[in-house]
Parts: C-alpha cells; sequence; structure tokens
C-alpha cells in the first residue's frame, strides 16, 4: 500500500516537472506576471502602462536602461502568452525638437490572416497631450489638418497620453501595416513635432 502512494507521488512529482520544463521552454506561462518577467528582456522592472483589449493586453515595462512594450495574451482558457515585444526608441523628428517622442510599433501574422498590431507612445514634453498616429504620404506634402490626415489614411489612432503613455492594439490587412507617422499634438489639436 505504501509502495503505491510512493510510486504515485514519484509519478506526479516527476509530471509536475515535466509539465514546468515544457511550459517554460514554450513561452506559455501559468501567470502574468511570470510571463512578463520570463519572456524577452528577461530582466526584472516595473508595469508602468497597461490596457486590455478583449482577451489581450499591452503593457510597457520600465526596466532599468530601457521600457519595453509587449503583447500578452490569454490562450486556451488559462496561459498567458507574450506573442510581441518591442522597445520604445527616440524618433527623429522632421518637424518638432530631437526627444520630445518614443514610439514603436510591432505586427505579426496571425491565423486569420491579419496582422495583429502594437503601438506604443510615451512623451515627457508636457505640452503633448495626444499622439495621432496614421499611415498617410508624407514624402510630397506634410499635412498638419487632422481631417486631411484622416482622409489620407487608412490607418489613423488619437492616442490620449496617460501618465506619459498610450498604447493600442488592432487587426490589419497587410496593406495597412508600416510607414506610420507620429504626430504630437497639444490641447488645441496644434502639430508639436512629427516622424516616423
Amino acid at each position: 500500500m505504501y509502495r503505491k502512494i510512493i510510486r504515485r507521488s514519484i509519478l506526479l512529482i516527476v509530471l509536475l516537472l515535466l509539465i514546468n520544463y515544457l511550459f517554460n521552454n514554450s513561452g506559455f506561462y501559468i501567470t502574468e506576471s511570470k510571463a512578463i518577467r520570463d519572456s524577452y528582456p528577461y530582466k526584472n522592472g516595473d508595469v508602468i502602462y497597461e490596457k486590455e483589449y478583449e482577451n489581450k493586453k499591452i503593457i510597457i515595462l520600465k526596466t532599468s536602461d530601457v521600457n519595453y512594450v509587449k503583447l500578452i495574451g490569454f490562450k486556451l482558457g488559462m496561459f498567458y502568452h507574450v506573442s510581441n515585444i518591442a522597445e520604445l526608441y527616440f524618433m527623429t523628428p522632421l518637424i518638432g525638437k530631437e526627444g520630445d517622442i518614443k514610439r514603436t510599433w510591432s505586427a505579426s501574422l496571425n491565423s486569420n490572416e491579419l496582422y495583429e498590431t502594437m503601438i506604443a507612445v510615451e512623451s515627457e514634453n508636457p505640452e503633448i497631450k495626444r499622439v495621432i498616429v496614421s499611415n498617410d504620404n508624407i514624402d510630397n506634402v506634410i499635412l498638419d489638418d487632422l481631417e486631411e490626415i484622416k482622409e489620407n489614411s487608412t490607418v489613423f489612432l488619437e492616442l490620449k497620453l496617460e501618465d506619459g503613455f498610450a498604447a493600442s492594439y488592432l487587426e490589419l490587412y497587410s496593406k495597412d501595416v508600416g510607414g506610420f507617422i507620429f504626430r504630437g499634438v497639444n490641447e488645441k489639436g496644434e502639430i508639436i513635432t512629427l516622424g516616423r
């Protein structure tokens, strides 16, 4: 009888160790905090921003040197999976001054043939209240009227900054992904800075 209990206990421990090993090497995690901590960049940090979308969440992780944006999904009804990671970095502006906006975007193809796209921005400039993200063409003419920008774009987002951060998640067709323009806008709707 005791042997039977010992065998079952050993089998259960081996099974739990195997499951733990498989999950740590597959990118699936049992808790959200473990998914954040144990995925790239494998550094400790603080979650300084988060925004939820149905069964996905975008977080911004502040580490000792860089802020990272992570897209976390909830899979199979019980596991967390980090499907996209990007670093926030300074935008070189065509209009405005250097260092007003950090931004990033990243996209990955899903099973519906759409690109899961995350876009995130950071600004320490107190004048910038919103960041407009669009995919209008600025090669010939740089538009400054928001209605005109909206008409000439297939992607147009108004990201309201919360404590200097904002993010968005979209599913886009391949023709709409990329070429994003970032415009920092003040309370009056005037464009302070613009760049890619």
